[in-house]
């Protein structure tokens, strides 16, 4: 009677891609369809080792870029699942802006594939929301994410570590210098860190202000080794 509610179900409503909506194929255990996951653009070969910020020039080396080298960041590594392009970008705004929450597990499922297996983590830390952005928004993208990487990672989620304590105006309009001025005594540690490794989470990286805002209290705290997971690397 089990096995037939099940195949019932499956008849009245097929797996389908969460992006695009589109019905999967017999068989298929893609979290994304072939057209989505298509349009999926890994980063190039040539990339910041630490902040993975992609060379241009058809570079295909992986060095410290410039900013990495004169002004190194509290964190060591990003891990992004690919360019902020296509559909990667469609997938994130969907998630961010327009209440498709259950994105969280397909994209947190893509991105803990491109975690190498070596990287141990004592906590996972999202990105907070100022008060005022959570109650607009009602849910913080990054900690969905991070609940979801935590699973597959079998790392705990600390959701009230970092707080945002200052409402700063939006970041998409600001340069990187006016990034890094906006972002000055935004974030505070609730507790003392022991050297816990830790995994900070976020949607996008763009300039990479906010993260190194972020780890760098991180590590003012005590943290150990802070590395970085991401959807969209711009």
């Amino acid at each position: 009677m089990l096995q037939f509610a099940r195949w019932l179900f499956q008849q009245l409503f097929p797996a389908a891609c969460p992006l695009c909506k589109q019905t999967f194929p017999a068989g298929w255990a893609e979290p994304f369809c072939s057209s989505c996951s298509a349009g999926f653009l890994v980063l190039p070969s040539g990339r910041c080792s630490c902040c993975a910020l992609p060379f241009g020039g058809g570079a295909n080396s992986s060095h410290l870029c410039s900013r990495c080298l004169q002004n190194p960041p509290a964190f060591s590594q990003v891990h992004a699942l690919g360019r902020y392009e296509k559909s990667l970008r469609e997938a994130i705004h969907q998630f961010k802006f327009n209440n498709q929450v259950s994105l969280d597990r397909p994209l947190a499922e893509i991105l803990a594939a491109v975690i190498p297996p070596g990287c141990e983590f004592d906590l996972i830390v999202p990105v907070p929301l100022s008060p005022a952005r959570l109650r607009h928004r009602s849910f913080n993208q990054a900690l969905l994410l991070g609940r979801e990487l935590g699973k597959r990672l079998a790392a705990p989620v600390e959701n009230g570590l970092l707080v945002k304590q200052v409402e700063t105006i939006a970041q998409h309009d600001l340069s990187a210098s006016e990034r890094q001025r906006n972002l000055q005594g935004a974030f505070r540690v609730t507790r003392n860190l022991s050297g816990e490794r830790v995994l900070l989470v976020d949607d996008v990286m763009t300039t990479g202000s906010t993260l190194r805002a972020c780890s760098s209290v991180l590590q003012g705290a005590g943290s150990g080794d802070i590395q970085v997971a991401v959807l969209g690397r711009a």
